[in-house]
């Protein structure tokens, strides 16, 4: 009912036609922003009262349409198109307007622009002030003191400003748009009793919530009560037959004059407003993921108290539970040979508990060694063995031969557990997976879980194993802004092309269980299988190296149209390839920033890749990042040092600092997003892969024929970073790059392996004879 709406404040009284057609008939009116919103909707109002309605807007089209409806309606307008944030522009639409109809009557400066953004957002985004200046003060002053001398000469005229509610009390998030407006509202107020003096009146319309395209992007103002345009309108004209100064809805008032009185209470409500609401963010975000349901909720602790940080306990937080839990029949897991339903995966885990426990003798306290590709395999194999009570040491399958004694030494395995084409030679226990999976009997289950360690290159390149001990409390947060970021939903699939053995890869596997997406395993197969799984399954959410990420847009592949996020890790995400990406797959490509020893530190959505071509985005909910010098000392924005991470619980058998190192240099920007400048010593990260010169300047050193080397990383459009190697021969000798490379071919991983190989007579050295780069 309308005078329940008016009477609550929601929209306002209008104007009678008859005195809205003696107010404006035979006058000319000009209307800015008239294209659409309450800008056409009150130049149809006055043009059925007869007004003349000059329709001012950049939108030619739009105009257009407007002027066609009046038209047909049988009135009159006219299109005068102008980009009113440029006040040469609006000056030039004057000059323009007054000598074609000598005069305006009425003007209703209704155009604006809107920006709703924290200013901890707006640190880089300046252009968000001056925008709103342009358009909200600027541009309308030019337009009136271009037009006043007319009206004066005249002997009279109308102003009416379409201004906000909002100028009533402090709105926070809306400080530009806010200052705009109120800036031209004092302008106009100061101005009023000068313009008044010579006969021309102003009025200003206070606003309340409109439903316009302007507001529609702001979600909760959906479910906020607003007027119509219509509604708007019908307050805008009133203004203009009656010269009311000033229209406020009658809650603006009440609240202008409490926070007048008491300004400081106001504000310190309002902050906690705002703290409620970032408190109330994990309700929104994980409500529509059913993880806050009661079962689950019970399921996901249980698991974790259970099983501990493992696949295993991922598996059983997810729907159905895991071994103990229920039917569970949806879908699990995708591999190269088909679909694995959860059923179907919990008797495969089964199966291995007796398998590990008779073929491998795994008890409580072993360190088994998992040396497998991402497969059904891989994951009941790992999922048994934490359930055993022994350590999973992830193993990359490509590990070169001579590196495996010292990972064996190192990690004190005490098994291994492979593919069936993979062939490793150490003196403890080897066996390939399917072997595992033949159940030979009951095994016993002690009460402590296993803990899954993933390998992280030290500093002489050989793979040192780091664990983390994960609380459900500590991964809120990170949870919360992966979900908001890339909403996930109980069974819809995922692709995780990243290879399991990796954090990346291991982070969304677990998730994908956890969650109840079905997870499809695609790391090693070619671009072309990855799309068509994506496409087969309808996934909605693909995980990827940038190697790989840039092999996937290469191709042609099927549309993707349940696709809502492309996401990289592991390696640094080009400025060229993100744009590659975007072209492919739309704005949809995500990159996050993490390292082994401190946990995720970072995530780049859309805007903040084309706000900020380069980042890795800003620190997660519960996770601090900064930037310090070689003292520790924490640098200020756009000063370049090495990047520390707080919030994750140390790595298990660390120093318990709050702040851990990632060996990585990057500076901070003013809006706290990271950018990366390489490594604090000479790591490189090569197709998601830490990556040391050591191991490829001692196999060069190996070669009989090799007396010196120098090795240099390279950029490499593949793979993000190479090394290149210049080598000196011994004096007589005689080499060649191919030579080199098969060489070194069976002595190193892929990633190691240089990408390009330069013979030379001599290398530069220092006074130590060592070669210089």
């Amino acid at each position: 009912m309308r005078w329940l709406r008016v009477a609550s404040g929601v929209a306002g009284r209008g104007v009678a036609e008859t005195r809205l057609r003696r107010a404006v008939g035979g006058r000319i009116v000009l209307v800015t922003g008239a294209s659409e919103g309450i800008g056409a909707a009150t130049a149809r109002r006055l043009a059925a009262a007869g007004a003349t309605v000059l329709l001012v807007s950049r939108t030619v089209e739009r105009l257009e349409e407007v002027r066609a409806g009046i038209v047909a309606a049988g009135g009159a307008a006219h299109v005068h198109p102008a980009d009113l944030s440029d006040p040469t522009a609006a000056a030039d639409l004057a000059a323009a307007v007054l000598r074609r109809y000598r005069r305006v009557d009425v003007v209703v400066s209704n155009a604006g622009r809107s920006i709703r953004r924290a200013v901890a957002d707006t640190a880089d985004r300046f252009h968000d002030v001056t925008r709103t200046a342009a358009l909200n003060y600027l541009g309308p002053v030019q337009l009136l003191l271009a037009v006043l001398p007319a009206m004066r000469a005249a002997g009279g005229g109308h102003v009416v400003n379409v201004s906000t509610a909002g100028l009533a009390a402090p709105a926070p998030h809306w400080s530009s748009y806010l200052a705009s407006k109120a800036a031209f509202d004092t302008w106009l107020r100061c101005a009023a009793p000068e313009l008044r003096r010579d006969g021309v009146t102003v009025s200003t319309v206070y606003c309340g919530l409109t439903r316009t395209r302007m507001s529609a992007p702001t979600a909760h103002y959906r479910r906020m009560p607003a007027m119509t345009a219509d509604e708007a309108a019908a307050v805008v004209c009133r203004a203009v037959a009656e010269r009311p100064r000033t229209t406020w809805p009658w809650w603006a008032r009440a609240g202008a004059v409490v926070d007048t009185a008491v300004a400081a209470p106001v504000e310190r409500i309002l902050a906690a407003g705002l703290r409620v609401q970032d408190a109330a963010v994990p309700l929104r975000v994980l409500a529509p993921t059913g993880l806050l349901r009661p079962d689950r909720v019970v399921r996901a602790v249980s698991a974790g108290r259970r099983h501990g940080s493992t696949l295993l306990a991922a598996f059983a937080a997810g729907p159905g539970g895991g071994l103990t839990g229920g039917p569970g029949g949806g879908l699990a897991l995708v591999d190269a040979v088909g679909p694995v339903t959860r059923r179907v995966l919990t008797g495969l885990i089964r199966d291995a508990l007796s398998g590990a426990t008779h073929h491998l003798g795994v008890g409580p306290g072993d360190r088994v060694a998992v040396c497998c590709t991402g497969h059904r395999g891989f994951v009941a194999v790992t999922a048994a063995l934490t359930r055993l009570g022994a350590d999973v040491v992830l193993v990359p399958p490509d590990l070169p031969a001579d590196r495996w004694p010292a990972v064996v030494a190192r990690e004190r395995i005490t098994a291994v557990v492979t593919d069936p084409d993979v062939r490793v030679d150490v003196d403890v226990p080897v066996r390939a997976w399917p072997e595992v999976l033949s159940a030979a009997g009951p095994a016993p289950v002690p009460a402590r879980p296993g803990r899954m360690v993933v390998l992280s290159s030290g500093s002489t390149g050989t793979p040192s194993g780091v664990t983390r001990t994960l609380p459900l409390r500590g991964l809120l947060g990170p949870v919360v802004t992966h979900l908001a970021h890339i909403p996930l939903r109980a069974g819809e699939p995922i692709v995780v092309a990243a290879p399991p053995h990796h954090g990346y890869g291991l982070t969304y596997l677990a998730a994908g269980l956890a969650l109840g997406c079905p997870v499809v395993l695609a790391a090693g197969l070619p671009a072309d299988a990855v799309l068509d799984l994506a496409a087969r399954y309808r996934a909605v959410a693909l995980f990827a190296l940038p190697v790989q990420l840039r092999r996937l847009a290469a191709v042609p592949g099927p549309p993707l149209p349940a696709l809502r996020a492309v996401v990289s890790g592991a390696a640094p995400l080009t400025p060229d390839l993100c744009d590659t990406l975007r072209d492919r797959f739309g704005e949809r490509v995500h990159n996050l920033y993490g390292t082994t020893e401190a946990g995720w530190a970072a995530i780049a959505g859309p805007a903040d890749l084309r706000a900020a071509p380069g980042t890795v985005g800003r620190a997660p909910r519960g996770v601090t990042l900064r930037v310090v010098d070689r003292r520790g000392v924490p640098l200020p924005p756009g000063e370049t040092g090495e990047v520390q991470v707080a919030g994750w619980r140390p790595p298990d058998g660390s120093a318990g600092s709050r702040w851990q190192r990632t060996g990585d240099l990057g500076r901070l920007d003013l809006a706290g997003r990271l950018f990366l400048a390489g490594r604090v010593d000479d790591m490189i990260v090569s197709g998601g892969e830490n990556v040391y010169p050591g191991p490829l300047l001692a196999a060069l050193a190996a070669h009989p024929d090799v007396a010196g080397a120098v090795v240099t990383p390279v950029d490499d459009p593949e793979f993000g970073q190479r090394f290149a190697a210049r080598v000196e021969p011994v004096r007589g000798r005689t080499l060649t790059p191919d030579g080199l490379a098969a060489w070194l071919r069976p002595r190193l991983s892929r990633a190691e392996r240089p990408r390009d190989i330069e013979v030379v007579d001599h290398l530069p050295r220092t006074p130590t004879g060592k070669p210089r780069r």
